[in-house]
């Protein structure tokens, strides 16, 4: 057996996964800012528009609280959001959005549903830091589980 592997930078990769898992499966939504048809800060999503319409990956105003808790309206009604935030120092606001809005998953009538979400920012990514991403919250995400 031969195996085989190919080299891609992480942006890449990323697009990769997120097209295969489009698609897949018809309830994966793409969201966050310039997303769309900018194809995202490091064009992780660059293409993703075109080819899977406006209605599947959104171009969402510049709140990141919103987009995290459109994701938990989404993800009740049986999508699969994923997220994007553009730069770690902006991800507080949007992470404050899972233990207020993501617990009626669980308490939700006839027993909660199953919610499933994704959100990814990038961390030291090798870009400028604009004055709110200097408080490093990278760390909070590499050690805390979950």
């Amino acid at each position: 057996m031969t195996v085989t592997t190919a080299s891609a930078t992480m942006a890449k990769a990323l697009n990769d996964g997120l097209r295969a898992a489009m698609e897949g499966d018809p309830k994966v939504v793409v969201m966050g800012e310039d997303v769309g048809r900018l194809g995202g800060v490091f064009r992780v999503t660059d293409g993703l528009q075109k080819d899977f319409g406006e209605q599947r990956v959104l171009d969402t105003p510049l709140s990141e609280s919103g987009i995290v808790g459109a994701a938990v309206g989404l993800a009740l009604r049986g999508y699969r959001p994923v997220c994007e935030i553009q730069f770690d120092g902006f991800v507080f606001p949007a992470v404050d959005q899972i233990p207020r809005s993501w617990p009626s998953c669980t308490t939700a009538p006839r027993g909660g549903c199953g919610c499933r979400s994704s959100s990814g920012f990038p961390s030291v990514a090798g870009s400028a830091p604009s004055s709110t991403t200097a408080r490093a919250p990278s760390r909070c995400s590499r050690t805390c589980p979950g």
